[in-house]
């Protein structure tokens, strides 16, 4: 074995202020190695470490072995600075590494190929940031109470953001578990936050953990449940506990091995060539949970309420827009309101819109744009409005108003939307364009694409065309049927000229009630009869709208719902109560959000467009019937 050496190295003896160099504490041949101590570094800042490395060497028969800890410094400020030797007892004797003297210049070496001794400095960029030190405190040594060691050391801590708050004001609610202790944890029971509206901001099922301190000393934090609370009830509301289960794994040492190692565990260097210390040992299982914590909610005031408030609690701006400010009577189009702001968006419900008199709006679908890891909640919420006019003209839509409670200055505020201007054409006849041109509009693209358009085309020509005649021969079957039965009558009764009886000698008759067959029996009109145009001309797009206006206006006119009143939940108990099943109701839904859809995702095949067909012919069978 070849001699014992302790050793102090630096990559750098010459340097700028804002460079970084690198210290190592070697110690070469050693069988024992107790109570490494490192000086202290008061003209510089540790960048990282200590850290530990260890290794071996033959050199012509002869081999060497070596461990070392290492740190990155950083200088505070410029000048010549000596750092001291560590100290260290080595095969039982206590050893001293030499001193190393650092020059520090004001102007920094980075990028200057002239540095001395080759010095390579770290980019600052690319380097990581000091992490603090969490020392454990597993070691249980001679009177050392475990339970007072537990509750030192482990524990959970609930932090909330508010604990006073007014009913819909966002709150976030952290729970965490600190720890200076080697542990196995479970989550037991997670609290069920019973009168709030609950948007997680993290992944309940993440360990996600951080360094803290607590009284003074650093802790790892894990955190359990992270979550924005929106209070649904005014008065004081307690926050369930959260319950962990564990089992903390300690050591224990008896006053030998104490003596033995000098300091127990000693220094953190200690630990480094030490990782497992000598002992005995055991685990401590655990129940643990949070404290209760109570919230106080606030009503929102009386005073100065707005008239159309709904219960928007935050800060927030509006606005509207149409699809299409130039529609044709009768034609649906769609009104947007979007409110952005932040607060309990996801609570906001649709703002009143004071329609004029001429127009109808019969559905309102909402969609979410909702950042939920920023505290209060933030982004925007889109209501769209479908509506018809019947009455050509010039018309305005007043301006949206959205009246909000601001919790910053305990204030009511209110916002609007400038006025709509929308003008209303009478309704002019399509103009079809030749059908495979019609198809070339569709999709842009080559010669294929095209070709499959005018198949697809051609194929709902055809379905068109088959409807229409499967109408004519319906029709004409009547007809014969009642020409047949007039034939019939003919070799039994008196002939008939125009409909009307006739006498032996050819004088009309006539009878005391009329009892000739009408040709056309009582059939009603076909709600459905633009639509099939459309599809036979190729108009997709209106086709989808003139389908979903006529299945509104056949469930307006069997439920004699007014349009205010017309919307989804209103239609489903409305034919609910005329014998309507689940099945039916929901058959009716899917195809409206079908026929939505295509309003806003324009993208259409023959396969589709003819599954609308058949299932709007369905439901408005089921409609029209008495």
């Amino acid at each position: 074995m070849a001699q014992v050496s302790f050793t102090t190295e630096a990559n750098t003896k010459d340097m700028g202020k804002s460079d970084y160099v690198q210290i190592q504490y070697i110690i070469e041949n050693a069988k024992q190695i107790d109570n490494l101590e490192a000086p202290a570094f008061p003209n510089f800042t540790i960048i990282q470490g200590p850290s530990q490395s260890t290794g071996m060497s033959v050199v012509n028969g002869t081999m060497s072995q070596n461990k070392s800890v290492s740190y990155v410094l950083q200088p505070k400020h410029s000048g010549k600075f000596t750092i001291k030797g560590a100290v260290a007892t080595i095969d039982g004797k206590q050893m001293r590494s030499n001193p190393v003297t650092i020059n520090v210049r004001s102007v920094s070496s980075y990028g200057n190929s002239q540095s001395p001794n080759n010095y390579n400095p770290i980019p600052l960029p690319g380097w990581p940031a000091p992490q603090p030190q969490v020392e454990m405190e597993e070691v249980v040594k001679p009177g050392e109470n475990v339970a007072d060691k537990i509750k030192k050391n482990f524990f959970i801590k609930v932090d909330v953001s508010k604990k006073d708050c007014y009913l819909g004001e966002p709150i976030v609610v952290t729970y965490k578990l600190y720890s200076r202790l080697r542990s196995d944890s479970r989550v037991m029971t997670n609290p069920s936050l019973n009168g709030f509206s609950v948007y997680d901001m993290l992944d309940p099922n993440s360990d996600q953990s951080s360094i803290e301190k607590a009284n003074g000393k650093n802790f790892t934090v894990h955190v359990i449940r992270k979550a924005q609370l929106i209070p649904l009830q005014a008065g004081d509301v307690s926050l369930d506990p959260v319950e962990i289960d564990n089992d903390i794994y300690f050591v224990k040492l008896d006053a030998k091995q104490v003596a033995a190692t000098g300091h127990g565990l000693g220094s953190l260097l200690d630990r480094i060539f030490e990782p497992d210390p000598q002992g005995t040992p055991f685990t401590q299982h655990l129940t643990l949970d949070s404290k209760p914590v109570s919230v106080h909610v606030k009503p929102l005031p009386e005073i100065d309420k707005p008239a159309d408030f709904n219960g928007a609690v935050g800060k927030y701006s509006i606005q509207a827009t149409v699809d299409s400010k130039e529609i044709d009577t009768g034609d649906a189009a769609t009104l947007t309101v979007t409110v952005k702001g932040m607060g309990n968006l996801p609570m906001i419900n649709a703002p009143t819109v004071n329609w004029p008199s001429d127009m109808e709006s019969y559905d309102v679908s909402s969609k979410e744009n909702i950042n939920k890891a920023s505290a209060p909640l933030s982004g925007s919420k889109t209501f769209s409005y479908s509506f018809t006019c019947s009455k050509p003209g010039k018309f305005v839509l007043p301006p949206i108003k959205l009246g909000y409670f601001d919790p910053a200055v305990n204030t009511y505020k209110t916002v609007q939307s400038d006025p709509v201007h929308i003008e209303i054409h009478h309704a002019t006849r399509r103009k079809s364009l030749p059908l495979p041109m019609a198809a070339a509009t569709l999709v842009a693209g080559g010669w294929t694409k095209n070709l499959v358009w005018i198949i697809s085309s051609i194929l709902i020509v055809a379905m068109g065309i088959y409807f229409l005649m499967r109408r004519k021969f319906v029709g004409s079957a009547a007809v014969t049927t009642s020409a047949k039965s007039a034939g019939r009558t003919k070799d039994t009764d008196h002939a008939k000229v125009n409909g009307r009886p006739v006498g032996p000698n050819g004088t009309k008759t006539t009878p005391a009630a009329d009892v000739s067959i009408p040709l056309q029996p009582n059939i009603k009109p076909d709600p459905l009869k633009e639509s099939k145009e459309l599809l036979v001309t190729g108009d997709f797009g209106s086709f989808y709208a003139s389908v979903n206006r006529a299945i509104w206006k056949s469930v307006s006119d069997k439920l004699q719902l007014p349009g205010s009143e017309l919307n989804k939940f209103n239609i489903s108990a409305g034919l609910k109560s005329k014998g309507w099943n689940e099945e039916e109701i929901l058959q009716l839904k899917n195809l409206l959000n079908e026929c939505e859809m295509k309003l806003y995702t324009p993208e259409y095949n023959s396969s589709d467009v003819a599954k609308t067909l058949e299932e709007a012919e369905m439901v408005a069978g089921k409609l029209v019937k008495n």
